[in-house]
């Protein structure tokens, strides 16, 4: 494990006096996040898991890789990293070959985006962080059979 690792915590979804009582620092002005985020240096010893999240669903018997936006209600789907018959499939042919294939991976414009309602399964995927403890399951139901379970 090489340099040093960080726990973030945005004021969006923290209390400040939380962040200051668990000696979180502010993050420097002009720092790639906002200056109304705080960090704590942390050592793998720290923590009693660890993991990044890929969030899943299933949308028209296709398993895609998702985002939620809470406000509208609605999924997006980066289709970009998807395959020409999927974007097909969803009537985005045209669209896949103008930005994907003509222009190159990183034009950013192709998201398709479903109301919830459409939405039956989602998951979380939790894979482990090298050199810190994880305590599975590596499967998290988020929504099961249209039911959000958090």
């Amino acid at each position: 494990m090489k340099g040093e690792w960080k726990l973030f915590s945005s004021l969006i979804y923290n209390d400040v006096q939380k962040a200051k009582e668990m000696n979180f620092r502010s993050l420097p002005i002009g720092d790639r996040y906002t200056v109304e985020s705080y960090y704590l240096p942390i050592t793998p010893s720290e923590l009693d898991s660890a993991y990044s999240i890929e969030n899943y669903c299933e949308y028209r018997g296709e398993v895609l890789e998702c985002s939620f936006n809470g406000e509208k209600n609605e999924f997006g789907f980066d289709m970009r990293w998807v395959s020409k018959e999927i974007c097909e499939k969803f009537g985005l042919a045209y669209e896949y070959e103008r930005k994907v294939i003509s222009r190159g991976i990183e034009d950013t414009g192709l998201v398709m985006r479903v109301p919830d309602s459409e939405i039956q399964d989602v998951w979380e995927i939790h894979k482990p962080i090298e050199g810190f403890p994880f305590k599975g399951p590596e499967k998290v139901w988020v929504k099961k059979d249209g039911v959000w379970l958090r």
